[in-house]
């Protein structure tokens, strides 16, 4: 889904001041940020986990696009530590070497069966990867979601996650395009 060659990465980690002058920079920033640019560093990429008020839990990577030129990756809809931790599998799986390409089919990594990737346009963004946008602090960082089926085995079928491929003015109404889901 992206070319490692032509990327750009304008995350904390690639645009922070000369290395002297990182460690107490780094202690400058909000906690979230640190604790990213930290996992980042340490394992090639985090997870941000974020239970769902008004709406369903969802998940999301932050650092695959800096350390391994793939696209960040996304779960909706999952209960939060389910989502994380298929997002994480999905991420081991970049580092251990796979390409995620559109519509790439990923079996075993949830129990509701097979995950399918789909592109996430960029509407969506502010809505829902809220720290991924603090930690890479501007566009481009490419996004795709993790489709999984329902229980009649359809993509994304009704079970409660959104098709973010369509811009968001022209998704359908749901929770998930309602003004109060949080960054």
């Amino acid at each position: 889904m992206s070319d490692a060659l032509d990327r750009e990465c304008h995350c904390l980690l690639c645009e922070q001041p000369p290395k002297r002058w990182w460690r107490s920079a780094e202690r400058s920033l909000p906690a979230r940020e640190r604790r990213n640019s930290r996992l980042v560093r340490e394992y090639g990429w985090g997870v941000t986990g974020v239970l769902g008020t008004t709406m369903p839990d969802w998940a999301y990577s932050i650092g695959l696009w800096h350390s391994y030129g793939s696209v960040e990756v996304c779960l909706l809809g999952l209960p939060q530590q389910r989502a994380m931790l298929a997002v994480n599998e999905v991420g081991a799986l970049v580092r251990d070497g796979l390409t995620l390409t559109p519509d790439l089919t990923l079996a075993g990594v949830i129990e509701e069966g097979e995950l399918v990737l789909a592109p996430v346009h960029d509407s969506w963004y502010e809505h829902l990867f809220g720290a991924a946008i603090d930690y890479y602090q501007r566009p481009p960082f490419p996004m795709a979601q993790l489709l999984w089926p329902d229980e009649a085995g359809r993509y994304p079928g009704d079970s409660g996650q959104p098709s973010l491929w369509l811009p968001i003015d022209e998704h359908p109404g749901s929770v998930w395009t309602s003004a109060s889901a949080a960054r």
